[in-house]
């Protein structure tokens, strides 16, 4: 099933032409949107085509949420192309515009060239929902683990491909039980592609440990190695561990932990501003004074909490840059 504006089509050519495209590119259905009443196929299960005639109803009344259910069920029962088309433009009316790109390019490849013909605009819909969606990849070290964003679930890793998911803002989120879960605030890019990488600890072996910092820009670094600007964490074996918070011009924090698996523990390390005087060479040599570097701040260590927690991270904590 397709748009009344097939049936258009076929009587209107020329200067309507234009203003058919531009409500097929629309980016969501405007208020006087009509879904198709094309030709019903012949041999379509009886059982399809009143759903199909169901979905046309709602999706008139902008019912836009009951009439992709119909939708999937009548494709369900019988597979048509005319109903990809108007399953895919409930979603786009829903703003659900990685599911809509995904079910119109089914029906761009599984439709016949003169069906694809009537649909005037099919590219630039296409190719403006496309600009409205991030191609997500996310990998992770264990099999099993569940992937959510914004709340809905997108599988299980390993995923078996990239998934589509409107741009914008949103937490990403990996779990699985006995592990510690992943939980991070992420921007997608609309036309781009993202790629994150996730390593899941186990809450038998590691510890998790939240670093946090008032100073903005402090980097952080744990037994010597540079990991990523506060806030961050860190998945670590039981044992001591050093940690510093290091910016220019400021006087290093650090301190060190002692962590057991399954902890969950946060710490606040603020390095110390340096005072303009004090960089002064003639100041230190005046006084006879050897500056010391490397000098403690002071450390706040936040209660050690036994059981495993959720915590939400700055795009910074994330290990995988976005690729465009």
């Amino acid at each position: 099933m397709i748009f009344d504006l097939l049936n258009l089509n076929r009587a209107l050519r020329g200067s309507v032409a234009g203003v058919l495209i531009a409500v097929l590119a629309a980016p969501a259905f405007a208020a006087d949107s009509q879904p198709a009443q094309p030709e019903p196929e012949p041999n379509a299960p009886a059982e399809a085509s009143a759903l199909k005639a169901k979905g046309d109803s709602l999706f008139r009344a902008r019912n836009y949420v009951d009439a992709l259910s119909a939708y999937e069920q009548a494709e369900a029962v019988h597979s048509d192309p005319r109903v990809l088309y108007n399953q895919a433009r409930a979603l786009q009316a829903l703003g659900r515009y990685g599911d809509a790109l995904s079910v119109l390019t089914r029906f761009a490849n599984v439709a016949s060239p003169e069906l694809k013909a009537e649909v005037t605009g099919l590219d630039a819909l296409i190719a403006d929902l496309r600009s409205r969606v991030c191609e997500v990849t996310v990998r992770a070290n264990e099999a099993g683990a569940q992937v959510s964003f914004r709340g809905h679930a997108l599988g299980a890793t390993p995923l078996a491909a990239p998934v589509l998911l409107e741009a914008g803002q949103g937490t990403l989120r990996v779990e699985k039980d006995g592990y510690f879960p992943i939980t991070r605030e992420v921007t997608l890019r609309g036309g781009g592609s993202a790629s994150f990488d996730v390593t899941l600890g186990s809450v038998e072996r590691h510890a998790r440990l939240v670093i946090k910092s008032r100073v903005p820009g402090a980097f952080i670094s744990i037994d010597g190695k540079r990991l990523a600007q506060a806030p961050t964490e860190a998945l670590l074996l039981p044992g001591t561990h050093r940690i510093v918070a290091h910016r220019d011009d400021y006087t290093d924090a650090s301190t060190q932990v002692i962590v057991d698996a399954g902890q969950n523990r946060s710490i606040d390390l603020n390095p110390l501003e340096q005072h303009p005087l004090l960089k002064q060479w003639w100041f230190w040599t005046g006084v006879g004074v050897v500056a010391a570097a490397g000098t403690t701040a002071a450390v706040l260590i936040a209660r050690d909490q036994r059981k495993a927690s959720d915590g939400d991270f700055s795009p910074s904590a994330i290990s995988a840059p976005l690729r465009f």
